[in-house]
């Protein structure tokens, strides 16, 4: 049971470097509605591009750190 819970800290640890990293990378989105061209960008559909995938990666991430810290933290 030891092992299990050093390999799954190994991983959150890895996991957790990553999601820094990607976070770091991206840009901001905080321009709003009131920015330049903010309100055209709201009803206009864009493809997904490299930044929607980096987002979406970014949530999968911070959800798997937030469950294997808990299941870690908990391991007898």
């Amino acid at each position: 049971m030891e092992i299990l819970k050093q390999v799954l800290t190994w991983i959150d640890i890895a996991i957790m470097i990553v999601f820094i990293f990607l976070v770091a990378i991206q840009t901001s989105r905080s321009e709003g509605v009131f920015s330049p061209g903010g309100g055209d960008s709201m009803y206009a559909r864009a493809k997904p591009g490299f930044e929607d995938q980096i987002s979406r990666l970014t949530l999968i991430l911070a959800i798997a750190f937030f469950v294997l810290t808990a299941v870690v933290t908990y391991m007898p």
